[in-house]
């Protein structure tokens, strides 16, 4: 690449990062895929479109997690990482046995016999060394059960008279009593690598005294929006135009799925300008999200851009509403997703696809199917040739199960079902639901 064009994208992208080697060497094969027969939905030049479940195996069987360094990071600032090394106990837990409640910790074959009370043991405090028969102590939730005790009796079911400890009840060896090391021993893995890491890991991390911890380098991305008709959604648009509101949403679901997004910017829809921002998009990222310009429209440029660039196609369309229209490929490690246009279209793939594809970029343990769960609807919905992933309300019936309701809108392109959604109702093809149906939904993450 000339001065020239080095000049020419710097203008077309503005400053950024420079240009990095391939961090993931050739890209992976890219086979030709297995379309869906189904003739009720084509797409591209008359083919049938490729299922959903099949477009996210095919994703996540071509992308390797990159190549650059792991870091470490320190807990407080690890929250949605990912774990490049596994986290293990350093002691086993419990160390010494403990009282899982308050009462007295006796030996059970001293059976209902009364026991000399000698004192107390408090959580956090090392305690009497060892009991003799006949004796028991008093012991708090947490503290160290006694060399010879191997049970806690609870203390409702004794009574104290004259510093005498009265059983009222059978004991039992071994009740109440947490045993050492009965959670873990030394060196037992309890945080495995690849583990996105949530709140519940890093209280765990914390446990084990794992601080900083490794974590694998996030996915930097760009996100470019397209379309002459569209503005900064802080102007005030004219009548012909909308709001770019689907740049700040992708960049926001990438950011919550675990990229590093390095810029947002629009290009219009002129072949030359989107070559040149795809292009410096590709320099400085190992993932560029493209918003429109993906579809069969006379000035939807991307796929042929795409190509110009070397961007091998992994497939375009996926027989799924809304989104149908989605592109996806890859050039030597880095990715490409043409998002179509459409506001609910554009936040739904995303959700549906491109979100696994930064975890698998992250070096997060794989996620094969969406962790979809179990719900009944509220009111009846119906599909025809494609799967369909309808925006949903979801709360909690009188039993406390979900239950989805569906929001009603005018299309793809109504983005104000956006404000009434917290899940995606899943409607395979072919199939009508009434309400009170069983059905699945995806809860959103963002």
């Amino acid at each position: 690449m000339g001065e020239a064009d080095v000049g020419r994208r710097q203008a077309a992208y503005g400053p950024g990062p420079p240009m990095m080697a391939s961090l993931c060497g050739e890209p992976p094969f890219l086979p030709r895929l297995a379309m869906s027969a189904d003739p009720c939905d084509q797409g591209r030049n008359g083919r049938p479109l490729l299922p959903l479940d099949e477009a996210r195996s095919r994703l996540l069987a071509a992308v390797q997690p990159l190549a650059r360094d792991s870091e470490p990071l320190a807990l407080d600032q690890a929250l949605g990482r990912v774990l490049a090394a596994p986290i293990c106990l350093d002691r086993a837990e419990p160390p010494v046995p403990r009282s899982a409640m308050d009462g007295f910790a006796l030996r059970s074959a001293d059976g209902l016999a009364p026991r000399e009370l000698l004192g107390v043991v408090y959580a956090g405090t090392a305690g009497q060394s060892e009991l003799a028969p006949g004796q028991a102590i008093e012991v708090m939730t947490g503290g160290t059960v006694a060399a010879g005790a191997d049970a806690v009796i609870p203390v409702e079911q004794t009574e104290v008279v004259e510093g005498q400890l009265k059983i009222l009840a059978a004991v039992q060896a071994g009740q109440h009593v947490r045993r050492a090391g009965e959670m873990g021993e030394p060196g037992q893995v309890v945080v495995p690598e690849g583990t996105v890491l949530t709140t519940a890991a890093l209280a765990a991390a914390a446990s084990c005294g794992a601080d900083p911890v490794a974590v694998r380098p996030r996915p930097r991305a760009t996100v470019l929006s397209t379309g002459d008709e569209v503005v900064a959604w802080t102007e005030t648009p004219e009548a012909h135009q909308v709001r770019d509101a689907n740049r700040l949403a992708t960049a926001l679901q990438l950011q919550t799925a675990g990229a590093q997004v390095l810029a947002t910017r629009r290009v219009a829809d002129e072949p030359d300008r989107l070559r040149e921002a795809v292009a410096a998009a590709l320099d400085a990222s190992e993932l560029v999200v493209t918003i429109g310009g993906v579809s069969m429209g006379k000035k939807d440029h991307l796929p042929e851009v795409f190509a110009s660039l070397g961007v091998e196609r992994l497939f375009h369309g996926v027989a799924v509403q809304p989104g149908k229209p989605i592109w996806v490929g890859a050039r030597a490690g880095r990715w490409v997703v043409g998002l179509p246009g459409n506001p609910v279209s554009s936040f739904v793939m995303t959700e549906l696809l491109v979100r696994d594809l930064v975890r698998a970029l992250a070096g997060a343990r794989p996620r094969p199917d969406l962790p979809l769960q179990a719900c009944t609807i509220t009111d009846g919905v119906r599909t025809r040739g494609r799967e369909r992933y309808f925006p949903a309300q979801c709360s909690l019936d009188a039993e406390g199960r979900p239950q989805l309701s569906p929001q009603a809108g005018r299309g793809s392109g109504d983005w104000t079902v956006l404000a009434r959604m917290n899940a995606l109702l899943r409607v395979p093809p072919h199939t009508e639901l009434a309400a009170g149906a069983a059905a699945h939904y995806l809860p959103l993450e963002c």
